[in-house]
């Protein structure tokens, strides 16, 4: 299991890309995926990976934890995607839990109450720059935070 990060500028793109299918490359996958991208991919970025997505640091609030699912694919993006940013690599993920504020005020940031480094912290897990390795056991713990 792996932990993303990203903007909450490019997580808001794909955000209303995955709830008002706007694009082409959304319109390739079914009703569910959110797209995420990644500059490089190594062995551990895989079809069926299991995933979390981390905002990072913003305008609105400190950052944390937006959605769990799995990897769908991994493939070269030939396009630019997001707003911010040049990313490489596609990564279509099919979305198991989302955090309740982003459902409930999905055009609203400054409404979202994500679980932040701090709470994921006093679980054992600190939030470094890049991919991270998430441990089955922690990624258990992810998931209810989310419920």
């Amino acid at each position: 299991m792996l932990l993303l990060k990203g903007s909450l500028e490019n997580f808001l793109y794909s955000l209303h890309d995955y709830l008002e299918r706007r694009t082409t490359l959304i319109k390739q996958y079914k009703p569910g995926t959110f797209l995420w991208g990644a500059k490089r991919i190594d062995n551990r970025i895989k079809k069926g990976v299991e995933v979390f997505l981390y905002i990072t640091k913003n305008q609105y609030n400190e950052g944390g934890l937006a959605l769990y699912g799995t990897l769908l694919d991994v493939k070269e993006l030939g396009e630019k995607y997001w707003p911010q940013g040049e990313w490489l690599y596609l990564l279509p993920i099919k979305v198991e839990k989302i955090a309740k504020s982003i459902t409930e005020n999905p055009y609203d940031p400054s409404k979202w109450r994500l679980p932040t480094r701090y709470v994921l912290e006093e679980l054992g897990i600190k939030i470094l720059p890049g991919l991270q390795t998430i441990k089955v056991e922690m990624a258990e713990k992810l998931k209810s935070l989310l419920s």
